[in-house]
């Protein structure tokens, strides 16, 4: 767990100390920083990353690559272009890791009104480590934050043209054109997500049973989870939708931006809630609720502002840390880090 500490206490302290002294927002060291500690782990750094590296670590001539229809086109010509040129892993690693950090550095930098404590949300929620395991959703999950801007200027063409862009990576971030219209309907926002969900409680299973049918890689979607659903994670992102609730009653926040994002987010947690209802497999269905969640990391800052407290600031620094360590050290095998055997010095 040190390393990815140390990580997080370097690139924040590189921000605050460029921030202190050239008054900007510091973007490249960040942005190398997280993609080189994303491109130097060892495939044993991640649950499904034994799989993502597996030709490369066979040394699969690429001659007898062959296109599977079951994945993505976009993912695949990522990889055959990689293997053309080397065999290393490293380099599926390190070149994911600059898509996805740049598209959440590029958001972050172009929205966020506390920006150190921004990039200290992208890494502690788990935002950041996400494609370590589910390397193609999360690199669909990052282009699809670029569709943001659009979502907020009610600008539709560009914001359809950014999901299929991501659809190329994981097809799940198709299910997110419908949410366009619900954060811009103009009715109030308690209404768009009490509709939500009770919309997600009719059509919840057919999604399941939907998705599960389209692609043999997903029939595991449909199938029970023993282990409770992922109620704990869905449980933490649904209180904080209660305590942004209350947040924005008391402190009577109205900036239309703000509400917009708050809406997606809300109304995302409460899509889910119906299909983890249904005990559907938390690697599956589920994790459509992280299209949604990656939004806390511009939507608490505004919060905290509003609030300006440093104590009630300082207490939430040490949760989201500790919420950090266990789910790191809980979930995914993404603890120990191990390095690539090619950074070995000994």
């Amino acid at each position: 767990m040190l390393p990815y500490l140390l990580v997080l206490g370097f690139v924040l302290s590189w921000i605050i100390l460029e921030q202190k002294t050239l008054n900007r927002k510091a973007f490249w060291v960040p942005f190398l920083t997280l993609s080189l500690f994303a491109g130097m782990r060892s495939f044993r750094v991640g649950t499904d990353s034994g799989t993502y590296t597996k030709d490369f670590r066979s040394q699969l001539n690429i001659y007898n690559f062959q296109f599977d229809g079951s994945v993505e086109i976009g993912y695949q010509l990522l990889k055959f272009s990689l293997l053309r040129i080397t065999q290393n892993y490293f380099w599926l690693f390190f070149t994911t890791g600059l898509i996805v950090v740049f598209c959440y550095l590029y958001v972050i930098k172009k929205y966020s009104v506390n920006y150190w404590f921004s990039v200290f949300l992208f890494v502690t929620l788990g935002v950041y480590t996400f494609f370590f395991n589910g390397l193609r959703q999360g690199l669909a999950m990052a282009i699809f934050a670029l569709a943001l801007p659009y979502l907020l200027e009610k600008r539709l063409v560009y914001y359809l043209l950014v999901c299929f862009l991501a659809s190329l990576f994981h097809i799940t971030a198709l299910f997110m054109i419908p949410f366009y219209f619900l954060v811009n309907l103009k009715i109030k926002p308690i209404y768009k997500i009490l509709s939500t969900f009770i919309g997600s409680l009719f059509v919840s299973r057919f999604l399941i049973q939907y998705i599960s049918a389209s692609n043999e890689r997903y029939e595991s979607y449909a199938a029970a989870d023993q282990e409770g659903g992922g109620f704990v994670t869905l449980g933490f992102y649904t209180i904080l939708v209660l305590v942004l609730s209350f947040i924005i009653r008391v402190y009577k926040i109205k900036d239309k931006q703000f509400i917009q994002l708050f809406t997606f987010y809300a109304i995302g947690v409460f899509f889910i809630i119906p299909i983890a209802m249904l005990g559907a497999n938390p690697s599956g269905p589920q994790r459509l609720l992280t299209f949604f969640t990656w939004t806390l990391i511009l939507i608490l800052p505004v919060a905290f502002k509003r609030i300006n407290n440093a104590y009630v600031t300082s207490l939430a620094v040490i949760l989201f840390i500790i919420y950090f360590v266990l789910t790191t050290t809980s979930f995914s095998n993404l603890t120990p880090y191990i390095i690539n055997p090619i950074f070995e010095i000994f």
